[in-house]
């Protein structure tokens, strides 16, 4: 089954110049801040810049949109963008991750990616929506455009084509590449989310995620209820928001329910009893103790890169 309905937020095809988001990128973006964490806007167009990093001015500006689809980057003043916490608290030096090392990292900006449609409405549709078992570009195509429909904002038919050859790229390994640059594979490829078939059609790899450890699966339930205001106010959410739910963990990671399952067994030892999973009278649901959830969040996030 496939949703066309109206996606909430305005709807963003392009930005990226036709590049996937590379390994290295968000670093560099980073490295770009100075101490208060603040980049003039002016610089993702400098000639010097461009020169200093050693890319065209295509990809600093793919740089400076994925930086901000991720949620790395944010609007600052109107000449000025800022690291977000987020990023500074792993891109920086001495941050977990700062050269994207980690599948911890890559899981984690997927899921920035597609927890809400912040600059990558194909990326949020793909893993959101798509629920059939294969699909082709023509059928992601065809949907994207009655949703270009529904928002009363007409987008032309070639730009939504190359956003999502982007967002295909980004995500299914392709033996064939096209230049020196494609050698380098997306950084989203090792995720093994999307597989590419014979027929030309692509499907998702449900199912457990070996590099997926319980503390950023706990993370992203914590940021999920932090997003959703009724589900914040109970802090109680059931098995089955968890996998099917828009937004869930266990639909963008595509995990299935014996997956999401097993990343929640112990989970009492893991968060230190500030989480129950309770399985009580058939009921499957997951409990959060009264407590701040932000403290929470950072809390488990640094448990997920400490974790060996």
């Amino acid at each position: 089954m496939r949703f066309v309905t109206k996606i909430s937020g305005s709807l963003s095809f392009s930005g990226h110049e036709t590049f996937p988001l590379r390994q290295m990128w968000l670093k560099k973006v980073a490295d770009m801040a100075d101490e208060d964490g603040l980049i003039e806007k002016k610089k993702f167009s400098d000639p010097e810049q461009i020169a200093k990093l050693g890319v065209g001015k295509n990809m600093l500006s793919s740089m400076k949109h994925w930086s901000i689809a991720c949620g790395m980057l944010e609007d600052s003043k109107s000449n000025q963008l800022k690291l977000s916490d987020l990023a500074k608290s792993i891109f920086l030096d001495g941050g977990y991750d700062p050269y994207s090392e980690k599948p911890i990292t890559q899981w984690l900006l997927h899921w920035q990616l597609t927890k809400s449609n912040r600059k990558a409405t194909t990326i949020f549709y793909l893993f959101n929506r798509i629920r059939n078992s294969n699909f082709s570009k023509a059928e992601l195509k065809n949907d994207l455009l009655k949703i270009s429909d529904l928002s009363g904002k007409s987008f032309a038919e070639k730009t939504i084509e190359k956003d999502i050859d982007v967002s295909i790229k980004s995500y299914a390994s392709t033996s064939q590449q096209a230049n020196e640059e494609d050698l380098a594979e997306p950084i989203f490829t090792e995720l093994g989310l999307l597989n590419s078939n014979l027929d030309r059609s692509f499907s998702f790899n449900r199912g457990p995620k070996p590099s997926l450890n319980k503390y950023i699966f706990i993370y992203f339930i914590l940021d999920y209820l932090s997003l959703n205001s009724a589900k914040q106010r109970t802090k109680t959410i059931s098995l089955e928001e968890i996998v099917y739910e828009e937004c869930s963990p266990g639909l963008v990671l595509k995990l299935d329910e014996n997956s999401v399952i097993d990343q929640l067994e112990n989970i009492e030892e893991v968060t230190s009893n500030r989480m129950l999973w309770s399985k009580t009278a058939g009921l499957k649901q997951l409990m959060v103790k009264d407590c701040d959830l932000e403290v929470f969040k950072s809390d488990i996030l640094r448990g997920a890169y400490e974790y060996r």
